[in-house]
């Protein structure tokens, strides 16, 4: 089934967050290399005005499953993806932590990585996350963006 076919077979409420995803990821992205991560999770905030209507028909599963799919066939790299699915959450109300790793390689360089926690579990990755990365606590990594 062509990706069209697919899409447009998922329910309203899927489409919407695919389009949404689709929008987001590029721009995150980038203003993620020009501004930082705290900046644009505050610009992410900012949008939550503009951005109602996330719809509630979905899961945060169903939702962080939707995100996951388009940012793979975007390419999206895991921390945009993340950011993106954090908002998107956010707009619905849902409270989530967006949780920052690292593991090292066996060259011994270290690769980092980025995840959603709802409820102490990775929602947009495996559950043995935990295991292939050393989190940082959250306190280390809370970055304060209130609502305005």
């Amino acid at each position: 089934m062509s990706r069209l076919r697919k899409y447009l077979a998922l329910a309203p409420a899927g489409r919407a967050i695919v389009l949404r995803s689709v929008l987001l990821l590029p721009v995150v992205a980038a203003l993620l290399r020009v501004r930082g991560m705290a900046r644009m999770m505050a610009l992410l905030v900012r949008l939550e005005r503009l951005a109602e209507g996330v719809p509630d028909a979905l899961s945060p599963q169903e939702i962080a499953r939707l995100v996951n799919l388009t940012a793979s066939i975007l390419g999206a790299p895991c921390l945009p993806r993340s950011l993106v699915l954090w908002h998107l959450l956010r707009c619905r109300g849902t409270s989530t932590e967006i949780r920052l790793g690292v593991s090292k390689l066996t060259d011994g360089n270290l690769a980092a990585h980025a995840w959603i926690d709802l409820d102490g579990q990775p929602l947009n990755d495996s559950v043995d996350v935990f295991d292939r990365y050393a989190a940082f606590s959250t306190s280390a990594t809370r970055i304060q963006v209130d609502r305005p």
